[in-house]
């Protein structure tokens, strides 16, 4: 299948089983912290926002200026992947 999709084997793309696996840290992280689920609810997801963005800078391998950080910020909150920013900011 394309890129995203599950695998023949029925596993997940890697990528997608790490991005799991960081939130399920994260989400321990948070609960063992002493955070209740209310707060890792609405705060687990700006975080990985957070860690997905430092992923694209990673990426592309440069600092990002304003303008830019804002795109990147703006195409993850509608669920744009990090291959898929990366590309588009590379064009």
């Amino acid at each position: 299948m394309g890129r995203g999709g599950i695998r023949q084997n029925g596993r997940l793309p890697r990528m997608i089983r790490m991005a799991m696996d960081v939130e399920a840290v994260m989400r321990a992280a948070l609960v063992e912290a002493g955070y209740g689920p209310d707060a890792v609810g609405s705060a687990l997801p700006r975080i990985m926002r957070i860690l997905q963005a430092e992923d694209v800078r990673l990426e592309v391998g440069r600092p990002l200026s304003r303008k830019e950080r804002e795109y990147v910020r703006l195409q993850l909150e509608i669920g744009l992947s990090v291959p898929e920013i990366v590309a588009a900011l590379k064009r």
